[in-house]
């Protein structure tokens, strides 16, 4: 109890292809599974790009691992650190934008429903749709 789980998933319309569209599905205990469409702007920051650069990190990590100079590993580690800040908050300005607030877990407020209530509209200018 307590725990939620967030999934992102990176879907295209052309199977074997890397898209564009992402999915946001958040799961909680005792509710509905939620599933978000979050439509990726190319103007903005391009998914594959934001993809692309963290994979470029995870690689050079790998590499600053094996560095046996304290120094240079510390350097290399700095840099990384840098970079991957960077990246998450490109991936949560520009990729999830207001969406990012689904990643946060709910607390055990009561008010919750009003508060979803009086955010509805707020969600609609983000492009919610009910179904």
């Amino acid at each position: 109890s307590g725990v939620t789980v967030c999934v992102l998933t990176l879907v295209s319309v052309q199977p074997g292809s890397v898209g564009d569209t992402l999915l946001l599905t958040r799961l909680e205990k005792g509710t509905t599974p939620v599933t978000i469409r979050i439509p990726t702007m190319p103007d903005k920051a391009p998914l594959r790009s934001v993809l692309s650069d963290f994979d470029a990190i995870q690689k050079e990590q790998k590499e600053a691992n094996s560095c046996t100079d304290k120094q240079d590993w510390w350097l290399r580690r700095s840099e990384l650190d840098r970079r991957m800040k960077s990246l998450i908050e490109t991936l949560e300005t520009q990729v999830l934008g207001c969406w990012r607030v689904a990643l946060i877990p709910s607390g055990p407020e009561p008010g919750l429903a009003e508060e979803a209530a009086r955010l509805h509209p707020q969600l609609g200018s983000c492009g919610w749709r009910d179904s």
